[in-house]
């Protein structure tokens, strides 16, 4: 067997243009995503909709969809080329996403949104085979860091150029297009969003497809063939402790920053008296700036703390930024000011985005090669039902049938959000003397 090959990762020029074209695709994948929190009151005024129906949109109905059709694209991406499988993905939720724009009913903007979720099952499992397969497992904290600060470079953007835009299509009233109709500025919004998209699943498509590495994590050789399911699930079971405590961590913490990404423009409007594009530029800016510099740092620090020998040192990461993000939770919105709102929103979104990087590559370090599109299908079917999927809607279950107030939702974003960044540090924490057990077993 010709080692040398399998061993081979691509030049670093041609990995860091991947990747940067993946964080690309990510940024895009989000933007789609949270447009809709920008876009809540005019479609509730439209539709006549409650908080709790639009939490089913702005959740359970992309996670449902998301999280099912992620199995089946996880196995198909073990085998088949990924970059196709993703360029299919984002050409499907861009046009999902634009399509949004002709809903009349509320079951017409529940099937776009599971459209959209679809579409974007296809992206993380692709690009996790694909950058563990051009960057050696010491490197590729770093590489899956950069990657995921699409969701805040996303986040961001759909928020501070979303809100703006809204602004600019508020103040120019509906549009009346040809065939289609008249358009209010809501459904424009999600027209002018989602159709950029198609340009970036032509980029995907220039990424050269990575040679699949043969190669674990704890320095094993691999066969070339898939893994069957017996062998996966007897994986599973046999690193069952820190696969769980890992996937219970991830989904409190996505749990908890669904909900404020979902939630927090909203409650600025309502509380604070905001415009979209007002509460879209503080949000989106904090997002954009610590989100980033989290995502990419918590990765980095992963890898720093690990390869200065601390064999927990993602674990460790993993924990103090939940906690970070619990400190930061229980303040922002009982806030009255922008001097006293940004610090500590800023903190919460610090952490949360800091568990992104170092959380995907303690997944990784565990998994072999021929398992990974599958078991990164697995982990956000698990992390998107609880946080996706939940996370809005607890919010909102508390705003509605709690609290029984619109402008209670500042108390609700307290609540859910602190107790589940809390409940993320302590599973993190827990999981770190079964990681090291599995890491030595896979060395042996």
């Amino acid at each position: 067997m010709n080692t040398k090959n399998q061993f081979a990762y691509p030049k670093p020029s041609v990995a860091w243009f991947a990747v940067a074209i993946l964080m690309l695709a990510y940024t895009c994948s989000f933007i789609d995503r949270l447009i809709l929190s920008l876009l809540v009151e005019p479609i509730k005024a439209d539709l006549d909709i409650s908080d709790f129906r639009i939490s089913f949109l702005q959740g359970l109905s992309f996670a449902l969809f998301y999280t099912v059709a992620g199995i089946p694209v996880g196995r198909i991406v073990d085998s088949h080329r990924r970059t196709s499988i993703i360029a299919i993905g984002i050409a499907l939720w861009s046009l999902m996403t634009a399509v949004t724009a002709l809903a009349q009913r509320y079951w017409h903007l529940f099937l776009a949104r599971a459209g959209v979720g679809v579409g974007e099952a296809t992206l993380t499992p692709a690009a996790y085979s694909i950058i563990s397969d051009l960057f050696p497992p010491e490197r590729r904290g770093f590489a899956l860091g950069l990657f995921s600060s699409g969701t805040s470079i996303g986040a961001g953007l759909a928020l501070i150029i979303g809100g703006y835009a809204i602004n600019v299509l508020n103040a120019a009233g509906p549009q009346t297009w040809p065939i289609i109709g008249t358009l209010e500025p809501w459904r424009l919004a999600f027209i002018y969003v989602g159709l950029p998209g198609l340009l970036v699943a032509i980029l995907v498509l220039m990424i050269p497809e990575p040679v699949r590495q043969l190669r674990s994590a704890a320095g094993t050789i691999e066969a070339r063939q898939s893994i069957p399911v017996r062998e996966i699930v007897a994986h599973y079971r046999r690193h069952a402790s820190v696969i769980s405590l890992h996937h219970l961590g991830m989904s409190f913490s996505a749990m908890a920053a669904y909900g404020i990404m979902s939630w927090a423009p909203v409650m600025l409007i309502r509380t604070q008296g905001w415009t979209p594009g007002d509460a879209g530029l503080v949000t989106g800016v904090s997002i954009l700036v610590a989100g980033t510099a989290g995502v990419i740092g918590g990765g980095w620090l992963g890898d720093l703390w690990t390869r200065r020998g601390q064999k927990t040192g993602r674990l460790n990461i993993a924990g103090l930024s939940m906690i970070m993000s619990a400190v930061g939770a229980a303040f922002y919105p009982l806030a009255n000011s922008v001097g006293g709102i940004v610090p500590f929103f800023m903190l919460t979104i610090l952490g949360a985005f800091m568990v992104i990087g170092c959380g995907a590559a303690v997944l990784l370090d565990i998994m072999p090669n021929r398992l990974r599109g599958q078991a990164t299908a697995i982990y956000f079917f698990v992390i998107s039902l609880a946080g996706i999927g939940l996370g809005p809607t607890i919010v909102a279950t508390f705003t509605d049938f709690v609290f029984g107030d619109p402008a209670a939702v500042r108390y609700s974003l307290v609540i859910v959000p602190t107790i589940g960044f809390s409940l993320g540090a302590m599973f993190f924490l827990l999981a770190r003397k079964p990681y090291v057990r599995s890491m030595e077993q896979l060395k042996s």
